[in-house]
Order: C-alpha cells, then sequence, then structure tokens
C-alpha cells in the first residue's frame, strides 16, 4: 500500500515586484557573460546513491540494468530536481556505515525510518508505507505467530526484520539465523534449515504473485508492524534532504508517483 499521509511543502514566492525587478535588472547587467557561464549554471549536479540489486519490486538487475520501484523513484527525483545519479551497488547492512562515513550521499533500498538510523543519518519524508511479515512455505504447520514455539526464524542482516525474529526467538524459545539476501532466506526455509522467515510485506506479496501457482510460501497472519521507509543522507546534507523532499512533493502532486507505483504494485 502506498504511503498516503503526504505533507505539503511550504511553496516559494518572491517577496515583492521590486525583487523580481531588481533580479531582471541583474540579468540584464551580466547577460553579456560568455556562454560557458550559461552552461556552467545549468550543469547537473552528480550524487552518489547505495542501493541493493535483489530486492524486487524494489530494487533488482534486469538484463544487467538496475531497476524497480525505488530505482525509479530516485531517477524521477534527480530528472525533476537537475540531478545526475552515481549508483553503488551493496550489501544491505553496508548502506548506514556507508553514509556514516560520507563514502556515499543517499541510499535507497525500502530503508524504513527508525529512530537509531535517525541518530546517524537524516531522512526525507516517508514515500512509502510497508510492514514487516512472518512467512512459512506452503505447507507448514505454523498457521499463527503462537506456533513459532522453538522455531527457527531467518531475516535479513541489519534489517527491522531482524529485530524482530530476534524477539520471537526469545518469546518462544526458538532461535534466529542471518542472511544477505533474499534468495537465500527464502531457499532456507525451502530446504527445511529455517522454520520461517520475516521479510518485508510488500517484497514478499510481489514473490508471492509473480511466482502464482507455483509459489511454495505462504503469508502468516497480518502485518507485523507498519513502517514508514525514507531517504537516507549523510548527516548534515540539508541542502540535498531538501532537493530530495522538493522532488517527492513533485512527484506526489503531478501524479508520476501514482505511475510508477502503479507500474510495480498496481493491481
Amino acid at each position: 500500500m502506498k504511503y498516503l499521509e503526504r505533507k505539503t511543502k511550504k511553496s516559494f514566492k518572491l517577496k515583492s515586484a521590486m525583487v523580481a525587478f531588481a533580479a531582471t535588472a541583474l540579468l540584464m547587467v551580466t547577460g553579456c557573460g560568455s556562454s560557458e557561464d550559461v552552461q556552467a549554471g545549468n550543469e547537473k549536479e552528480e550524487i552518489s546513491v547505495a542501493v541493493v540489486q535483489d530486492y524486487p519490486p524494489f530494487e533488482y538487475v534486469v538484463d544487467g540494468q538496475l531497476t524497480g520501484f525505488d530505482v525509479d523513484i530516485i531517477e524521477a527525483i534527480a530528472e525533476n530536481q537537475n540531478l545526475t545519479v552515481d549508483w553503488k551497488i551493496m550489501k544491505f547492512d553496508g548502506i548506514i556505515p556507508a553514509l556514516q562515513a560520507n563514502q556515499v550521499d543517499a541510499a535507497v533500498s525500502a530503508i524504513a525510518i527508525r529512530e537509531d538510523r535517525a541518530e546517524v543519518v537524516d531522512f526525507t519524508e516517508p514515500y512509502f508505507e510497508s510492514g514487516l511479515s512472518l512467512v512459512v512455505p506452503v505447507d507448514s504447520d505454523i498457521n499463527s505467530i503462537e506456533d513459532l514455539e522453538g522455531a527457527t526464524i531467518v531475516a535479513k542482516q541489519g534489517t527491522s526484520s531482524l529485530e524482530q525474529a530476534k524477539a520471537f526467538a526469545e518469546e518462544f524459545n526458538g532461535d534466529y539465523t542471518t542472511l544477505q539476501e533474499d534468495a537465500t532466506m527464502y531457499m532456507e526455509i525451502a530446504s527445511g534449515n529455517a522454520d520461517a522467515l520475516i521479510n518485508d510485506y510488500p517484497s514478499v506479496a510481489y514473490k508471492i504473485v509473480t511466482d502464482g501457482d507455483e509459489s511454495d510460501i505462504r503469508i502468516v497472519g497480518d502485518r507485523l508492524t507498519g513502517e514508514d521507509y525514507g531517504i537516507p543522507v549523510s548527516k548534515g546534507s540539508e541542502g540535498l534532504v531538501d532537493k530530495l523532499n522538493e522532488g517527492l512533493n513533485y512527484l506526489f502532486e503531478s501524479g508520476k508517483y501514482d505511475e510508477i507505483y502503479n507500474q510495480y504494485f498496481g493491481e
């Protein structure tokens, strides 16, 4: 389900007609500058954005090309804000540390806005409403959370899913394991090495729909949590946060967000 509660950003207006007149006069005075000066003013700012490549429908690779919902959102923002994106593919648990070390400017990979993360990175406004789901093989005896007694639960390293898996393992005298990629997590429960996994609902739902009648997994009960995704940015980069928020607001108001959303999640 897409993020529905959107904050209205402040519009930018000239304070008076005199400001507009003065700006026009200044342009007339400096209008004799070189063409290089004009081109320099139109140059796109390059930003480096960390992303994983194995989390459909948010980010994945098709024929060697990075694609997905998150990728399209960032590219649309970049086009609106005169930015160019240098994608940096990495493991999920390396993204926040890379932002802290200023190795990348921003990141997008279905990253939930959490208090602990907000202490070390800055977030844009939310752009997607998500949540966690408990997933088991179709023939599993686990039909409720209470059935997790003694179960082994698998989750991805560095995610909210892992925190939930740890909590369930403690509550139900079970165990948890961590992996790096979605595909290996699903293989873990298919092989019987784990009893269940916890993952973001949109990704799980997308896999079930994509697999169709051949799907060998199912979701147990309702979503475990509700989470909002945001775009994290290195601390102190307020200017970039503002640009990304302005771009998001444009996508929401123009209908472009709905167009991208429907491409990946439309019923």
